[in-house]
């Protein structure tokens, strides 16, 4: 896992030169296709989280990855039972209650569609700015398997990436995630 985080920090971090007053458009497609990536991280992280064969070493390995991902205050919004979203809440809070949710024996997270980046714009703060929309499928078993809660939502990320961290006379972008929105939750079949 320390691997992957080493990945991440060497290709988060893409110089591009000094003085340049915007990115190329390749190289924000560069960038386009590592938000990809850093959501299929994320969809990971969560899938180890609400493990509950995850060891709490493992658990608390993912959630410090996953909040290497976002900016501080970040929030994210899940939906309930009836489907419609609640109030978002700090993600760290979200990761931990996802760690220890005991109303369910077994717990998956996957992804049931490729998430899609929109193209990064250069925002008046002078960051690059985009959406991720990713796909995430969500069921809760009891101990006989059988589907208690299972979802599939739509979910936006709020993407920024920040200009700055000068070495070696080049400014770096690092791409960050803000706040998690559903956009849409459908309950799976059998509830």
């Amino acid at each position: 896992m320390r691997t992957v985080l080493l990945l991440i920090v060497f290709f988060g971090y893409m110089p591009f030169a000094k003085g340049q007053n915007d990115i190329s458009q390749e190289r924000l497609e560069e960038f386009r296709k590592l938000t990809e990536h850093r959501v299929a991280d994320f969809q990971q992280y969560l899938s180890i989280i609400a493990d509950k064969k995850a060891s709490p070493e493992q658990k608390k390995e993912a959630i410090d990855l996953t909040m290497d991902l976002f900016i501080e205050g970040a929030k994210m919004q899940v939906s309930g039972r009836d489907g419609k979203p609640r109030p978002p809440q700090p993600i760290r809070g979200y990761l931990n209650r996802l760690s220890g949710l005991d109303k369910y024996t077994k717990i998956e997270i996957t992804s049931y569609a490729v998430a899609a980046v929109s193209k990064f714009e250069k925002g008046p703060d002078g960051d690059y700015h985009a959406t991720a929309t990713y796909f995430q499928q969500f069921k809760g078993f009891d101990s006989n398997g059988k589907l208690l809660y299972g979802s599939q939502d739509r979910k936006d990320i709020a993407v920024s990436g920040k200009t700055g961290n000068k070495d070696m006379k080049k400014d770096d972008l690092k791409i960050f995630f803000g706040d998690i929105v559903v956009r849409e939750t459908i309950p799976l079949n059998g509830q």
